[in-house]
């Protein structure tokens, strides 16, 4: 079984008569003729008493039911932009079923001149047509859109947020009934905080009904252009005030997944101490970043969707503010290993139907097209596959997080324990390195000495790469992977990769790894490693935290205030972007990044039973 479409059917761009964006399938209009931004500040601004009610917040959370062309983000977001007292943070959660391609949403906000810088950068950071939570940040990270994309009665219940407002846009229950149904508005009461307020502009009896079951007071006000009505309302129950948490944090290990974690408590104003064993890191020269696709499109096929279109959306940003991030969009091509694979290869892309720019089989012409030179046979082409190095993008986090992130390197912790409210790393000699209420291990496989009542499976098996010097004959421009891989380096040459040794803790370079790779390379590009001689060529050596189930451990452990960020293997990459801001949203009590089962399956809670 190769698991059902993980790409939705996209919306078309139709518009009436008189120029408004239409929906043929509905056969609605995304706005009214008069004006769909009047509507979206009409409606749903001041029909939530915004910007009034989100003054003076950390942060505030807008769920929205139809996110349609984003004009009612792009309203609010404006709105922030103009409120000097606006929250320091705002999170805006929506759902659609039929998202727009990129063309067609830039056409359709063509016309809202005044919102232009803001539609301009939504559509470069939007996303392909794929199932699932995708969470996008603008301004430097103080607004966030997590977009669901995909139906409502599915993806609402796998939503963990605490909602201020709901902006309830869907098109006319006569016409696109599921989502007024009352099981999405029973979630949306859950989804929100007690004393939330709601805004429609339409006033159908069934949905006042549906509204009221589930614990809301709704009220008809003056509606928008021909509509004499819309509805407003309030979720029963007392706004819990604003709770005043010590926003400290100690971070154990300072390799990838730690310092993601450290930017992003840091980019919300934790103050986190950054401990490491070693003086200074050493790691891979790049690392790559793709996602995974399966025949039976198993969890972590699932997880590493949204995981790697959050890694390129947060390495473009880091890119974007400013911060020097050496990476490459280059595009990885996957080579299968003989025909059996290549079929199930082509079996999944035909099965599954993944969007073409995001992943799709190519044959071995024009594999070796794309490459620029002959490789063994067909694959996967990724288009947005990248490679990224490592060493600044530690730079550039560390850059972002600025004076709120103070580091303890060369310092071993040798146990944990709990005084009072706060977490103490401890030095063999009995000395506190730092303390915390809230300790985050990214430790790698060394988690499981410090934790082991989390049963924490993990092994740490040794990897070496290998460095090619520049050549002629080596011209290549992608990233080209299946029997290991081969990437280009940002200063000339290639890296090779990569052995895979368990119960080895040897670092040392071996001549022997070195003839692995090139033969690895070779399988993959006939005559690309002709010529050279192992013993003439550098290397790196490294351990990953592997786990048996492929996924990586992110998130609280049954010890209270203790969280984990490791197990990431051989994609490191891939996890830490998404399993940061997950541990940050969650310590933070924001909208999660991720559905509630596929944060479940990354849990180190999944060990203990």
């Amino acid at each position: 079984m190769a698991g059902r479409p993980v790409c939705l059917t996209p919306a078309r761009l139709e518009r009436t008569p008189l120029g408004a964006p239409f929906a043929p399938g509905f056969q609605d209009s995304y706005h009214p003729a008069a004006g769909g931004l009047a509507q979206a500040r009409h409606v749903f601004l001041s029909g939530n008493a915004l910007p009034e009610r989100w003054r003076d917040r950390d942060t505030f959370t807008i769920l929205e039911t139809g996110f349609g062309l984003g004009l009612n983000f792009l309203a609010a977001w404006d709105a922030l932009r103009g409120d000097p007292r606006g929250p320091a943070r705002l999170h805006f959660v929506s759902v659609e079923n039929h998202p727009f391609p990129a063309a067609d949403l830039a056409d359709a906000l063509a016309p809202f001149e005044e919102l232009r810088p803001l539609a301009t950068a939504l559509v470069a950071t939007w996303p392909p047509p794929i199932a699932g939570f995708h969470r996008l940040q603008f301004d430097g990270g103080r607004v966030q859109l997590t977009l669901l994309a995909g139906d409502a009665r599915e993806l609402l219940p796998q939503l963990e947020a605490r909602a201020d407002a709901l902006f309830l846009d869907g098109f006319s229950p006569a016409r696109n009934p599921d989502m007024w149904s009352p099981e999405v508005v029973r979630e949306l009461a859950r989804l929100a905080a007690p004393g939330a307020t709601l805004a429609t502009w339409t006033v159908a009896g069934g949905v006042r009904t549906a509204l009221s079951d589930a614990g809301f007071r709704v009220e008809k006000r003056d509606g928008f252009a021909h509509k004499r009505e819309m509805l407003a309302g309030v979720r029963d129950g007392e706004p819990p005030a604003p709770a005043r948490q010590s926003r400290r944090a100690v971070v154990v290990g300072a390799g990838l997944a730690g310092t993601m974690v450290a930017e992003r408590l840091g980019s919300r104003g934790w103050g986190v101490d950054l401990i490491d064993v070693h003086e200074k890191r050493t790691g891979a020269t790049v690392g790559l970043v793709r996602p995974i696709a399966n025949l039976r499109d198993a969890v972590n096929a699932q997880a590493s969707r949204p995981a790697f279109l959050y890694a390129l959306q947060h390495f473009r940003a880091l890119q974007h503010d400013g911060y020097h991030l050496v990476w490459q969009r280059c595009g990885v091509l996957q080579l299968a290993d003989g025909d059996d694979e290549a079929a199930r290869m082509a079996a999944i892309i035909a099965a599954q139907e993944h969007d073409p720019a995001f992943l799709r089989f190519v044959d071995a012409a024009e594999a070796g097209a794309l490459a620029g030179r002959p490789v063994r046979g067909p694959g996967w082409w990724m288009p947005s596959g990248s490679w990224v190095s490592p060493g600044s993008l530690a730079v550039a986090l560390l850059a972002r997080a600025g004076q709120g992130v103070r580091r303890y390197l060369g310092r071993r912790v040798e146990r944990l324990e709990r005084e009072g409210a706060d977490w103490r790393a401890l030095d063999a000699g009995g000395s506190v390195i730092a303390e915390a209420p809230t300790i985050i291990l990214a430790n790698a496989f060394d988690a499981k000495r410090l934790l082991p009542e989390a049963r924490l499976r993990m092994s740490s098996v040794r990897g070496q790469v290998t460095f090619l010097p520049p050549a002629a004959q080596r011209a290549l421009e992608i990233v080209v992977s299946g029997s290991g891989y081969v990437a280009p380096l940002p200063d000339g040459g290639h890296v090779v990769g990569a052995t895979y040794q368990h119960d080895d803790a040897g670092d040392d370079i071996r001549a022997a790894d070195h003839r692995e790779n090139l033969a690895r390379a070779e399988s993959m590009l006939s005559g690309f490693a002709d010529g050279v001689d192992p013993s003439e060529l550098a290397g790196l050596a490294g351990f990953r935290a592997t786990v048996p189930d492929r996924l990586p451990i992110v998130g609280a452990t049954q010890v209270p205030g203790v969280w984990t960020a490791t197990g990431l293997g051989s994609r490191g990459l891939l996890w830490a972007p998404i399993g940061a801001e997950l541990i940050a949203s969650k310590l933070e009590g924001e909208p999660s990044p991720l559905p509630r089962d596929l944060a479940g399956a990354i849990s180190p809670r999944r060990f203990l039973s």
